[in-house]
């Protein structure tokens, strides 16, 4: 028996608690279950509140470390400095994209402060990189399956329910929605009907059409950037809900998307550079499935008042436009491609969330503001600074700009 697989039967054999960092509520609602169903795993996910996590972050790593590093260790110090577990049945989890980013060495970090704070608490990966062999949760095709499926319904309850939130007629309506749609699907793991796609996005979609979605509808503004501060309420001081609560719709791009960018370039490898051209094939065969799959789910918008998520061949076709898609530092080309293929899609107010410390989101967002505006003159680009020593009222005041701007069209 190999190490990995050692570790993995014991932590499923004894219970182990395994902490996980926010960032995609709903995607990782589901997510979660899925591990517990395929690896028998119970995973916790983090959600920090207050200070608390961004402090201790800053106490336990050194700051000059990016923000998503800072702030995810302090969510886990926290977590664990709580008195809610057995420190001796507690793992720690967190996904390694496997590239340029200093992401893929966190865990080296992580792991050098849990030493001296929880010697006795593991620290694991989630990557397709092969990156921590004797720690990284093993990829079954029986986990793949069921994840690329729990990414879908993610991706499609999280655009619904972005779209409805600024038309509910109660507060927490659209939430109530959410609770339900998901407990609804999560009841399916492990069960053959979790895999009937379209059925249950045609159920996610039923349940969002009681919310009336009105012909003149609020300014969209689409959120682009570092993928864990981007999404993350806690890292970005709930930028989604500030959007709302200020009279605006929140566009995301889809995490599906983010997978199918991490496979283009796996595919991009081998036809510049001969990287792994077999492992190439195999992505190739993956990519178009999962690429179909995404407009499989944008097809059943057609005819609703729901915007659908952004083709991501289209993306590609933008980044070609302005960006060599070599360039994959951080989410490289995806920044400025999915900026400009809003604008062209007729969202034209894009607030761009970049972390302290990372240069290549810092390149390929702030940097890129001004070629943009070449090719499409009416976009109106925010580029927003996350820092743990900061407060929201820094980011409060920047989109406030925005908003006076978008109010006086």
């Amino acid at each position: 028996m190999n190490a990995r697989k050692a570790l993995f039967q014991k932590l499923a054999k004894e219970h182990y608690t395994i902490l996980c960092p926010d960032m995609l509520p709903i995607h990782f609602s589901l997510l979660t279950k899925v591990i517990k169903h395929t690896h028998g795993l119970d995973i916790v996910v983090v959600s920090p509140k207050g200070r608390t996590a961004k402090d201790e972050g800053l106490k336990s790593i050194h700051n000059d470390a990016c923000y998503p590093a800072l702030i995810v260790l302090g969510q886990f110090v926290a977590e664990l400095n709580s008195g809610k577990y057995d420190l001796n049945k507690t793992a720690v989890i967190m996904s390694q994209t496997g590239g340029g980013c200093r992401a893929s060495n966190y865990i080296s970090l992580f792991r050098k402060a849990f030493a001296k704070l929880f010697p006795t608490v593991p620290v694991l990966s989630l990557n397709f990189s092969g990156l921590e062999k004797d720690a990284s949760l093993p990829l079954t095709p029986k986990f793949i399956i069921q994840a690329v499926t729990a990414i879908q319904y993610g991706d499609m309850i999280m655009n619904l329910s972005d779209q409805c939130a600024p038309y509910e007629k109660e507060p927490g309506q659209v939430k109530a929605i959410t609770d339900e749609v998901l407990a609804h699907l999560s009841s399916q793991i492990g069960h053959p009907g979790f895999m009937k796609l379209k059925k249950n996005l045609s159920y996610i979609l039923n349940a969002y059409k009681g919310i009336e979605i009105p012909k003149e509808r609020k300014p969209r503004i689409a959120v682009v950037g570092e993928i864990y501060v981007k999404y993350s309420p806690y890292a970005n001081n709930d930028l989604a809900s500030y959007l709302v609560s200020q009279g605006c719709e929140v566009a995301f791009p889809s995490l599906s998307e983010f997978v199918l960018y991490c496979a283009y370039n796996m595919i991009e490898d081998a036809r510049r550079y001969d990287i792994n051209p077999g492992v190439a094939r195999i992505v190739k065969i993956v990519y178009r499935y999962f690429l179909g799959k995404t407009r499989k789910m944008n097809a059943m918008l057609e005819g609703t008042p729901f915007f659908p998520f952004e083709d991501f061949e289209d993306v590609v076709s933008a980044a070609k436009d302005i960006i060599s898609t070599g360039v994959k530092m951080g989410e490289g080309w995806l920044i400025p491609a999915e900026m400009l293929c809003y604008g062209r899609h007729g969202v034209t107010n894009i607030v761009c969330a970049q972390p302290f410390g990372c240069l290549p989101n810092h390149i390929v967002g702030k940097g890129m503001v001004r070629p943009l505006k070449k090719l499409c003159p009416e976009l109106n680009v925010t580029p927003l600074d996350f820092d743990a020593s900061s407060t929201a009222v820094n980011q409060e005041n920047r989109l406030k700009l925005m908003l006076s701007t978008i109010n006086k069209k």
